[in-house]
């Protein structure tokens, strides 16, 4: 199984989602791989992050996803995704740059993170934004990108928030938007009087094809 098939396994697992992203295609591989898996996210117990680490973590992962009309990335569980994330399917590289930006900005500038205000945590983050703006993670256009890495601490923490988020049960229920016609393909040869959701299974079931 190759590196990206396995952390979209790990994320389905660690997320606990009972629905997968629609760009996600499992192969029989995952599929089997995901099938012989107990209930990882039940069953794990915490103990990577010391309980200082897990207060930052779910501090920055409620500013990357704050509560609004919807449940911000805490009640969704995001910071337990990112620790099991981080703890069971980072290879050492990926868990040493997480684990050394982390310890950084817990006492950015000599000042405990978690003593900030709300303004000046939010204000810490987008100086590590702006510290890494070089990073070819925040290149234009850059939204099917395979995990990178070498991205810099912001960047992995703001991609497993966001994954963690969309794949748990609250991010589902009450962010996402089901989209009866599926993603749009530009290639799918159609016949001259076919309409373009022809393409999409449900519809061709439905036209008896």
């Amino acid at each position: 199984m190759k590196r990206r098939e396995f952390l979209q396994c790990a994320a389905v697992l660690a997320a606990g989602a009972s629905t997968l992203p629609s760009a996600w295609s499992m192969n029989h591989e995952q599929k089997t791989f995901l099938a012989a898996q107990a209930n990882y996210i039940d069953r794990q117990t915490l103990t990577f992050f010391t309980p200082a680490q897990r207060e930052v973590v779910a501090i920055v992962a409620e500013h990357v996803i704050p509560r609004t009309e919807t449940p911000g990335a805490k009640e969704a569980g995001v910071p337990r995704f990112i620790e099991l994330m981080v703890s069971d399917w980072f290879n050492e590289d990926e868990r040493k740059l997480f684990m050394d930006g982390l310890a950084s900005l817990q006492q950015h500038d000599g000042e405990p993170f978690v003593d900030l205000p709300a303004s000046g945590q939010l204000a810490v983050l987008e100086q590590l934004e702006e510290e890494s703006a070089d990073a070819s993670w925040y290149d234009i256009g850059n939204v099917l990108r395979v995990w990178d890495e070498a991205a810099p601490f912001i960047c992995q923490f703001k991609e497993l928030t966001v994954l963690g988020y969309f794949l748990s049960e609250v991010g589902a229920k009450h962010a996402l938007r089901i989209n009866p016609m599926g993603e749009f393909k530009g290639d799918i040869p159609l016949a001259a009087d076919d309409p373009a959701y022809a393409s999409q299974l449900p519809m061709r079931m439905i036209a008896g094809e």
